[in-house]
């Protein structure tokens, strides 16, 4: 462009005033600074947050936890933050206080706004409301009852209103045998396996808030459970009698209500060990799924929680059980009844030879049903069993054998006089039936009340 081009060009063009010059000058500062600012903060949260969080937040947490908790400790190890995923990941966590003990390998958070946290405008179940959780390698000790739990990884989702563990095991925090050489009477072992638990529809606000525990369903894939009872000692002295199914439940403060739970591909194994270091008494069901609805604690008259389970029983009869047990009674009040289908009875020595010094020498049992009511601790009802060829054989509780003479006479005198071999329909169509008659004892527990009831019934079928 010439001189008098340009000159032209601008005359054409109004002339800037001082004062919008200054006000360009103003925000291209503004914008500058903001830019810088924004820069600034994000070169530091990327540089430096590690130090922030492991320094600052870390450490104002755990002594927050503190004050909150007298007694109670909480140690975090390192922390990160991914801003992208608004994630938040510690490499550990342990929590000790006076009876328990927590410990977490690897727990990621995301979806919390940190800002209404840190700034107190909202509180910790709001905040929480579309967050989810990740932990792995989780172990609780509890000295007390010298048992442990673990849960190889458990995910909690609250948008989706779910918790997924995956790898859970109940044990005792020791060997079975030095948790029972430390005690001075009779004691229980618990081992519990279940490689997936899954609830949905789990209200996570009222669960943070303490206000009830509420879900839609539970269910329990593939769980087993190992019950060893030590019987060589003596049964602890009585301070209170068991808490029954309704009691349980009414232990519980808050409101309780899972709509359902079931079960899927279970196994239950249940032993006694009569002398130290032999072998225990042995009865299992294996292939066990059942189903609960009504779980709570809370409701009218009319409430009920309802269970249907079944099982194979020692491997070789499938065994059917119904029961239902109102949530709220005046006392302990129930039903139940079920079926056993066809099985040879001499599979049932594994724990009769041990727990009951009484082998069955023969017999098979065509089918078999009872139906058992519960009225203020006092059970009543009927039992019916098809059966033929039944021989028992009476075992010397020392030596466990039914060589013995005495042994053989009263196995003799069993047989003959006691025993009835078969029950079966006769040429009228009748055949005897057995009546339950059993009252609760102060030291019964829960399933040992429903056993010795239903054993009740079974002796007055087999015998004359």
């Amino acid at each position: 462009m010439s001189y008098r081009g340009w000159l032209k060009d601008k005359a054409c063009k109004p002339p800037v005033k001082r004062g919008a010059r200054s006000l360009r000058r103003v925000s291209a500062w503004i914008g500058l600074s903001l830019g810088a600012l924004v820069l600034a903060v994000a070169v530091f949260s990327f540089g430096f947050r590690g130090a922030i969080l492991n320094r600052y937040g870390k450490e104002k947490v755990e002594r927050a936890f503190a004050e909150a908790y007298p007694g109670c400790s909480l140690r975090i190890d390192a922390l990160d933050y991914v801003v992208g995923a608004n994630r938040m990941v510690a490499q550990s966590v342990v929590l000790s206080a006076t009876n328990a003990a927590l410990k977490a390998g690897r727990i990621s958070l995301t979806g919390v706004p940190w800002g209404r946290l840190i700034w107190g405008t909202a509180g910790l179940s709001e905040v929480l409301a579309e967050a989810s959780l990740e932990a792995t390698n989780i172990e609780v000790e509890l000295p007390k009852a010298q048992f442990q739990l673990r849960c190889a990884r458990l995910r909690a989702r609250a948008p989706s209103s779910e918790l997924i563990a995956e790898g859970i095991e109940f044990k005792p925090s020791m060997g079975d045998e030095e948790l029972f050489a430390g005690k001075g009477f009779r004691t229980t072992a618990y081992h519990a396996l279940i490689p997936e638990c899954r609830v949905l529809g789990l209200a996570y606000a009222d669960l943070l808030q303490g206000k009830s525990y509420t879900a839609r369903s539970v269910h329990l894939e593939r769980p087993s459970l190992a019950i060893l009872v030590n019987c060589d000692k003596p049964a602890p002295p009585v301070a209170a009698s068991p808490l029954m199914a309704h009691e349980a439940l009414a232990q519980i403060r808050q409101p309780l209500r899972v709509d359902s739970l079931t079960l899927a591909n279970g196994r239950l194994t249940y032993s006694e060990r009569e002398v130290l270091g032999a072998h225990p008494a042995v009865l299992t069901f294996g292939a066990v799924s059942m189903s609960l609805a009504g779980i709570a604690n809370r409701g009218g008259a009319t409430a009920a929680l309802s269970l249907k389970a079944q099982g194979n029983l020692m491997d070789a009869g499938t065994m059917t059980v119904q029961m239902v047990i109102p949530v709220t009674p005046p006392d302990f009040s129930l039903h139940y009844s079920g079926s056993l289908s066809a099985m040879d009875l001499t599979c049932l020595d594994a724990f009769l030879d041990i727990a009951e010094h009484t082998r069955i020498k023969s017999g098979r049992v065509q089918q078999a049903k009872f139906d058992i009511a519960v009225v203020a601790g006092q059970a009543s009802g009927r039992v019916g069993a098809t059966y033929s060829d039944l021989g028992i054989a009476l075992l010397d509780k020392e030596t466990g054998s039914a060589n013995g003479v005495g042994n053989r006479f009263a196995s003799l005198l069993a047989n003959l006089l006691k025993i009835r071999k078969s029950n079966a329909p006769s040429v009228s169509g009748s055949m005897k039936e057995g009546m339950v008659d059993y009252t609760r004892k102060p030291d019964d527990t829960f399933v040992q009340f429903l056993w010795f009831s239903l054993r009740s019934g079974l002796l007055d079928v087999i015998t004359h």
